[in-house]
């Protein structure tokens, strides 16, 4: 006689049933994951950064920011790169022979760039000669960060689109939305002053599959000259 295992269930639940109730389970599991979510929108995962927590002026930059070879770290908001970057070659460094990378860690920019729920942050920074005048920036710029995966990792980099040859470096502002970050571009004309820019362009960056993208700018007033 061949010899069966009895199976262990309780004698008043059937199969279907058994099936159903594991079933629903399941489905109490994946519905308490994500308690708390806001209405028409996935649960936030779990592992993801409060960004809005992060020390900014200690995050690490691309190197590409500034035309460098390697990451560059910020200590109190601000790193020193040596030696100067190819691209910037060509200008004035008084005293110190490197550039200089500032930063607005109270300044950063917050905003749901995946229509998700879950903010990603962008710092400002610029790369300047240390000379401590607005005279002295070489460039300004954006670095966009995530917090997906449990880790601070950055998504990309928004600079300017509108740059006039022989004109101070185009300032710039920007705004996060769900699949893009529009930037608010101020550039110089000839006949502006240091303290104010008057031609004025906005960029819009598209992100999709993760890679942030520059459309064409359209330039909304043009400089004085």
């Amino acid at each position: 006689m061949r010899y069966e295992e009895p199976v262990c269930q309780h004698p008043w639940v059937s199969r279907p049933v058994w099936v159903s109730l594991v079933v629903g389970a399941a489905l109490l599991s994946s519905a308490a994951a994500g308690f708390g979510g806001e209405p028409g929108r996935p649960a936030l995962a779990a592992s993801a950064i409060d960004l809005h927590k992060v020390g900014w002026g200690s995050v690490t930059l691309p190197g590409s920011v500034c035309g460098a070879s390697e990451p560059i770290r910020l200590h109190h908001g601000s790193a020193f790169i040596t030696p100067i970057p190819a691209r910037f070659s060509g200008d004035s460094f008084p005293g110190r022979r490197g550039v200089t990378v500032d930063s607005a860690p109270d300044g950063v920019v917050f905003g749901d760039l995946e229509g998700s729920g879950r903010d990603y942050a962008g710092l400002a920074v610029n790369c300047n000669n240390g000379g401590g005048t607005a005279d002295g920036v070489l460039l300004y710029a954006w670095v966009i960060f995530s917090g997906r995966g449990g880790r601070l990792s950055v998504v990309g980099t928004v600079t300017p689109q509108v740059q006039p040859s022989e004109q101070l470096p185009t300032q710039i502002e920007v705004a996060i939305k769900p699949g893009k970050i529009t930037a608010s571009e101020f550039f110089y004309g000839p006949a502006d002053a240091t303290c104010c820019s008057s031609g004025r362009a906005t960029t819009i960056w598209t992100y999709a599959h993760r890679t942030l993208l520059p459309g064409m700018p359209a330039i909304t007033r043009r400089p004085n000259t």
